[in-house]
């Protein structure tokens, strides 16, 4: 009997994993927003745009806010991976990835005297760049670019195989050593963006950060028809913030 129990475990976990899957070119953009006590305003755009032939895949992802406090904080992320069915036995390699932080002043952001690559208006994951910027603005830096890898397993996880509070790991090995990315089934659900209903697979994922989970737990809608991530939502120090679809 319990031989039996697992090996219809295994036959489950083998089923909620689709075949690899070709991504067309594709650019989404979405709107951010934060929302703390009774401020709750639109803070900025971002977008993102994905690629993959089955196997290689690429993603990128340029978002930048409203002028907050007379700076524009700015995000740009490059992941570059090879994708395999989502079992611990086959990871995610990643073959690189980069993230960029800047923080230009509103009157200078887009004039011609704004040098983005200047080493004193960046600061990048590597290291690069010697713009001022905390431990945990670069892990968030970080996690935003490890997650461009979802776009790729919303489309290929069998989510109508999983059952609600399922979790799969997905080991991603980096360059710089073993990481792992924790994706929690939460069931179909129903969104409402501005006046259009999505269909949804509702989970919550969460990155590890230098080895370790890093604590930070996201909510991500995935719509059904399309596994077009749809919304992002995560409750932070700061306060709650979301990223939703724009179309």
């Amino acid at each position: 009997m319990k031989k039996l129990v697992i090996l219809s475990m295994i036959i489950a976990g083998a089923l909620a994993v689709s075949a690899s899957v070709n991504i067309p070119f594709t650019e989404i953009t979405y709107n951010a927003r934060y929302h703390i006590g009774l401020i709750d305003v639109s803070i900025g755009k971002g977008v993102v745009t994905v690629n993959s032939d089955g196997e290689n895949f690429e993603g990128t992802l340029n978002g930048k806010s409203i002028p907050w406090e007379g700076k524009i904080f700015c995000i740009s992320d490059t992941l570059r991976a090879r994708m395999s069915p989502a079992s611990e036995y086959s990871p995610e390699t990643v073959e690189y990835i980069n993230g960029w932080y800047r923080k230009p002043s509103a009157k200078d952001y887009g004039s011609s005297d704004y040098n983005p690559n200047n080493p004193e208006a960046f600061k990048n994951i590597h290291g690069q760049g010697s713009l001022d910027a905390s431990d945990n603005t670069m892990e968030a830096v970080t996690i935003t670019a490890d997650m461009l890898g979802l776009f790729y397993y919303a489309r290929q996880i069998n989510f109508p195989e999983l059952r609600e509070g399922q979790t799969i790991t997905i080991p991603i090995e980096t360059p710089d050593g073993p990481e792992k990315v924790r994706i929690t089934y939460k069931g179909r659900s129903s969104i409402d963006i501005d006046g259009r209903d999505f269909d949804t697979f509702a989970t919550v994922f969460e990155y590890s950060y230098h080895g370790e989970m890093s604590g930070y737990e996201v909510a991500m809608d995935i719509d059904a028809d399309t596994g077009i991530p749809v919304k992002f939502s995560s409750e932070l120090p700061i306060g709650h913030v979301e990223m939703t679809y724009s179309m």
